[in-house]
C-alpha cells in the first residue's frame, strides 16, 4: 500500500485548506475585504468547497472530488495572491508568491487528474473492445 500515506497527506492538506476558508469567511483580512468587498466571501467559499470536495475525493480515492475541488482552490489561491501582490509591501508579496505557487500546484494537480481520467477511460474502452 504505497499510495496510502500520500492519500492521507492530501486529505489532511485539503481539510486544512477548507478550515482556512472557514476562518477567512468568519474573520476576513480587513485589507482583503476593503480591496474586494463581498468577493472575499466568494473566495472563502471556494476554499471551503474546494477543500471539502478535494479532501473527500482523496479520502475515498475517487478522482471526481479532486477534479472538482482543485480548480476552485487554484482560483481562490490565485485571487488572494493577486491582492497581496497589489499591496506592494514586501511581506505581502512574499506571501503572495507562496499562494501563487500553491495555485499553480493545484492547477497542475487538476491537469494530472484529468490525464489519469482520460487514460483510465481509454484503457476501459480497450478492455471492452470499444477502442
Amino acid at each position: 500500500m504505497v499510495s496510502r500515506p500520500r492519500r492521507w497527506s492530501r486529505v489532511v492538506g485539503y481539510a486544512a485548506v477548507a478550515a482556512a476558508g472557514v476562518g477567512a469567511a468568519l474573520v476576513p483580512d480587513p485589507r482583503v475585504a476593503d480591496a474586494t468587498g463581498p468577493l472575499v466571501y466568494l473566495w472563502s467559499a471556494f476554499l471551503i468547497a474546494g477543500g471539502l470536495s478535494a479532501g473527500l475525493g482523496a479520502w475515498t480515492d475517487r478522482w471526481l472530488g479532486e477534479a472538482l475541488g482543485c480548480p476552485l482552490l487554484s482560483t481562490s489561491l490565485a485571487a488572494y495572491a493577486v491582492i497581496l501582490f497589489a499591496t506592494g509591501r514586501a511581506a505581502a508579496v512574499i506571501g503572495g508568491l507562496f499562494l501563487a505557487g500553491m495555485a499553480f500546484l493545484m492547477w497542475a494537480r487538476a491537469r494530472d487528474i484529468e490525464l489519469l481520467r482520460r487514460e483510465a477511460t481509454r484503457a476501459a474502452r480497450a478492455r471492452n473492445g470499444r477502442a
